[in-house]
């Protein structure tokens, strides 16, 4: 698609860009019309009436702020189908239960959530909860790992995620937020660490080690008495312009068309220099940021240029990965220190980091006001300020003739290559 409405060919008028954007057909309804169509046409009255017959609530999973789903629209398709399916003077109990995986959240910022996601719905749950993985007490064994107590209790479990491609888990989803979402840190980290294999990438599903063992953790659910439900939705520029609901891995091979056609292109030759702008919520740190390199380094030629504009008004975030890479100057030396001392969360993240800088030799720059320049060297990148500073960065290392790509959403948009 020819570059329309960026600032870069005017930056750096040497370059040829293409212009990647999410790309999605309208809507076919309102957000909440798309989502009981699908909780209706899957089934869910049945489960609904199921789970108002075991006199135990409903536990909803939702996710937490760190990624953006349309949960006030699902709450307002689920709560009139529960109204049908079940008597007033016998209503079916719901409670929620905040999926946050490694993530961290503010007490302002989960006020600002809960209003956001729950509204005028509010008052229909007996319980809200957050997920804590690093509360052990709050932790219970399903399977080979542990999740939130409430995940043990082998109850009816309806979960609302939102469908993207995902670096190392190949495709986000309601599957990935009733597993990962809950589980506790050590556990999350054992599943993690397989994304340091070559065998994981954005879209890919079969074959893939950390993919695998969100399904293994299904099953594990469901082998342990759970009652699995799921609606996912796809959203592009923060519409919802499509949902599937069913059996988590039902819906989640039911939305693999419309996720690869909104969020993925196919690049036929890698390029000098791409431009990865990451938007809310993932630009809020540097941890969550980086999957806009991680999406589209694939594209990106053996010592071209990678830069990446994210906010990263929180700064790094979870900062365990600049740790190992402040300890590894190479890539051989970041594999070694993970060998040594094992597997611990983030560490993928600076082990793909090396391996982009040092093993392929690529450029990389961050533009962001809020990180400080000093972190350059230790990321082995470039810190900017803004993308004047950028593009006179940029504009000596390319080559006479150089061929990119703006990639807008970078954080959500992967770049497949043949």
């Amino acid at each position: 698609m020819p570059v329309n409405g960026s600032d870069w060919p005017a930056l750096l008028p040497g370059v040829a860009f293409d212009h990647l954007v999410p790309a999605a057909p309208p809507a076919a309804g309102p957000p909440s019309v798309l989502a009981r169509a699908a909780l209706a046409d899957a089934g869910a009255r049945d489960f609904l009436r199921a789970a108002a017959g075991t006199g135990e609530p409903l536990t909803l999973v939702i996710n937490d702020p760190h990624r953006f789903t349309d949960t006030r629209s699902f709450l307002d398709a689920l709560f009139p189908l529960i109204d049908e399916c079940t008597p007033a003077t016998d209503r079916l109990r719901v409670r929620a239960l905040v999926a946050t995986g490694s993530h961290r959240s503010r007490p302002e910022e989960r006020a600002e959530h809960e209003e956001r996601a729950f509204g005028t719905s509010r008052s229909r749950f007996d319980a809200i909860a957050w997920h804590d993985g690093r509360d052990d007490g709050d932790l219970r064994p399903v399977g080979g790992s542990m999740l939130h107590r409430w995940l043990s209790e082998g109850g009816h479990y309806l979960a609302c995620g939102s469908m993207e491609p995902h670096y190392f888990a190949g495709v986000t989803g309601a599957h990935k937020t009733l597993t990962v979402g809950v589980m506790g840190i050590a556990s999350l980290a054992a599943n993690h660490q397989h994304a340091m294999s070559s065998a994981v990438a954005g879209m890919r599903l079969a074959g893939n080690p950390v993919h695998e063992g969100i399904v293994a953790q299904v099953v594990a659910l469901e082998r342990s008495g759970a009652r699995l439900f799921a609606l996912n939705q796809v959203i592009v520029e923060g519409k919802v312009v499509g949902c599937t609901a069913g059996h988590p891995l039902a819906a989640l091979d039911a939305g693999l068309p419309l996720v690869r056609r909104c969020f993925s292109r196919c690049v036929e030759r890698a390029v000098d220099v791409i431009i990865a702008r990451v938007g809310p919520p993932l630009d809020r740190d540097l941890y969550q940021a980086d999957k806009g390199i991680k999406n589209t380094e694939a594209a990106v030629r053996d010592g071209g240029v990678l830069l990446v504009e994210a906010a990263c008004e929180r700064g790094v975030g979870l900062d365990q990965f600049v740790d190992l890479l402040r300890a590894a100057a190479t890539h051989a030396d970041a594999r070694a220190v993970v060998q040594a001392r094992g597997y611990q969360l983030g560490d993928h993240k600076a082990v793909r980091l090396r391996a982009l800088t040092d093993s392929r030799g690529v450029r990389l720059a961050v533009v962001s006001r809020a990180l400080d320049p000093a972190l350059g060297p230790v990321l082995a990148a470039t810190v900017l300020p803004d993308r004047e500073a950028a593009a006179r960065w940029v504009a000596p290392l390319l080559p006479r003739g150089a061929r990119g790509i703006v990639v807008e959403d970078a954080g959500n948009v992967t770049l497949e290559t043949p």
